[in-house]
């Protein structure tokens, strides 16, 4: 089987559509048709173009003392926080605790913008990697958190060795994994066995006591001394942002690496020792293996049986070696192959990609900003708490090995759907449909941007005909054909029991007469029915 030879079949609208679900976040269809009319190779460079970085996150609750307002001293309304004190201290503890949970919600709802507003690239997605991979959770501080995901979102198309070095001493990584306080006196083995386990090269089958294959405890105590010594100020110090080096507190001398390195030795090298480490574990080829089954999982699909461990990751890790680290040339191979094109409904949707399914993927639109940032905000913090609801928190994983649906065996993506959770993922389609209040954690949150249903089926063509309705509809929201059973029931949901030409009538009398707002609003709430129901459908929750 000719796993990674270029993909030569059909471009259409069905493999636009696949590479895209895959690659960013809920595709809409002008994305597709843009996609389609670029071809594979235009499409292949529009996704790996580099993005410069965006305007960061503002507050955008009021200024005053009116309900839901509030005053922060860094920043008055629509303006940016994150060049600001990172610690407000000249307000009361109760204000302060207000201004950074402030703060982290707009970080939250930015984040959720960049991923809704950025058009055919693959930065969100591979930013979402990156947050998934390198697991964090320093919620002291908003700034730390902005400036951690601004690095692995700046990143997120680079070099893997160097991002590791980057976020080996980045503040948030120090504080979440003990390496601000791993001192010559008192070791600490916490980054140095997830840096092993989960982030560089995972440990591999057990060999024997305390030996991994890949790396051995020894190695672990070994690579802790030569990770002592860097420092986080606390958070009412102004240089809380910056990770800094303490000689006194680093273990002196060489550090000699188990048989399983070669035993090679680390020679005493300051502050630029962690580096020295990181090149010898990424002297070891199982980095590029790990790194690119968990770029696999992330793309394409769970089941990474012996063929493809030989004729995809191998290769692939190939080409990562072969470019130094470098990810994207890896997968852009990976995309613009055979294998990548045969592997179509086999994913279950994240939280996120279900939810920018419906937003983006049907042309739900953040307020304008006529409206005010406050709208756009709270818009976009609605989709961060459904996603958190339904357990895939940004900025909150459940563990340092991020989402259980990447890595956890046999189950993998079923996990986002289960007894709890699927009730949840239909509500939220629905309410996105339909419009409404849920309540979450004891809040209410209102849903009120719709899915424009009548603008989407007005670019149908031969919309007046049901079954060619339905049809066409289907092909934008699934990845195969329904069944005439399907469409039968689907049809019955649009004109419940009445014959085709019933709803032909009424469509070709709206379009005829669109200002009759009696008409408007009967084809709108048939058309409100259906969508609904077909989001809910199983159909839709895979890609």
């Amino acid at each position: 089987m000719p796993y990674l030879d270029p993909y030569t079949g059909s471009w259409t609208e069905t493999q636009a559509r696949h590479l895209l679900r895959r690659t960013i976040f809920g595709p809409s269809p002008s994305m597709v048709n843009n996609a389609v009319s670029m071809g594979l190779a235009g499409t292949l460079d529009a996704l790996f173009a580099t993005l410069p970085t965006p305007t960061p996150p503002v507050k955008y609750l009021f200024d005053g003392n009116g309900a839901g307002a509030l005053n922060d001293p860094g920043a008055s309304y629509g303006a940016t926080w994150v060049y600001s004190e990172p610690y407000p201290n000249n307000v009361d503890a109760n204000t302060r605790n207000k201004i950074l949970a402030a703060r982290s919600s707009s970080l939250y709802a930015w984040t959720f913008l960049q991923m809704h507003n950025t058009g055919i690239s693959l930065q969100e997605k591979m930013a979402l990697f990156w947050h998934n991979h390198f697991v964090v959770a320093d919620t002291t501080i908003p700034h730390r958190e902005y400036l951690y995901y601004k690095l692995i979102r700046n990143r997120s198309l680079g070099n893997f060795k160097t991002l590791t070095e980057e976020i080996t001493v980045d503040t948030s990584m120090l504080l979440y994994l003990s390496g601000s306080s791993n001192t010559n006196s008192a070791p600490n083995e916490n980054y140095s066995r997830e840096l092993l386990e989960l982030f560089a090269i995972g440990k591999g089958p057990i060999a024997g006591a305390g030996d991994y294959t890949n790396y051995t405890e020894e190695d672990v105590v070994t690579m802790a001394k030569v990770l002592t010594g860097w420092r986080v100020s606390g958070v009412t110090n102004p240089n809380t942002l910056t990770a800094t080096f303490n000689q006194n507190l680093h273990t002196s001398g060489s550090k000699t690496l188990s048989y399983r390195f070669n035993n090679q030795v680390i020679a005493q090298n300051g502050a630029q020792e962690y580096k020295d480490l990181i090149d010898v574990i990424f002297q070891q080829q199982e980095c590029s293996r790990f790194i690119m089954r968990k770029l696999y999982r992330w793309f394409v699909a769970s089941d990474i049986t012996p063929a493809i461990e030989t004729n995809v990751i191998e290769p692939l890790a190939e080409t990562i070696r072969d470019n130094n680290y470098e990810i994207a040339p890896a997968l852009m191979v990976l995309f613009a192959s055979q294998h990548f094109f045969e592997m179509v409904a086999c994913m279950i949707k994240s939280p996120v990609d279900l939810i920018m399914s419906v937003t983006r993927g049907l042309e739900i639109m953040p307020p304008v900003p006529s409206s005010g940032v406050k709208y756009q905000y709270e818009h976009a913090y609605n989709f961060y708490v459904m996603c958190s609801d339904m357990d895939q928190a940004l900025f909150h994983h459940p563990n340092v090995a991020g989402w259980r649906a990447y890595y956890q065996a046999p189950l993998f993506y079923k996990q986002w759907i289960n007894n709890f959770h699927l009730p949840k993922r239909h509500e939220y389609c629905r309410l996105m449909v339909e419009g409404g209040i849920t309540r979450i954690n004891n809040q209410d949150y209102i849903i009120s941007s719709l899915v424009p249903v009548l603008q989407i089926v007005n670019n149908i063509s031969n919309a007046n005909d049901p079954n060619i309705l339905i049809e066409k509809l289907a092909k934008m929201l699934f990845n195969y054909p329904i069944t005439s059973n399907q469409l039968d029931s689907l049809k019955d949901i649009l004109i419940p029991g009445l014959p085709d030409f019933e709803w032909t009538v009424e469509y070709v009398s709206y379009q005829n007469d669109p200002t009759n707002a009696a008409l408007q609003q009967s084809v709108e709430n048939k058309l409100r029915n259906l969508f609904s129901v077909m989001v809910r459908m199983s159909e839709f929750q895979i890609m």
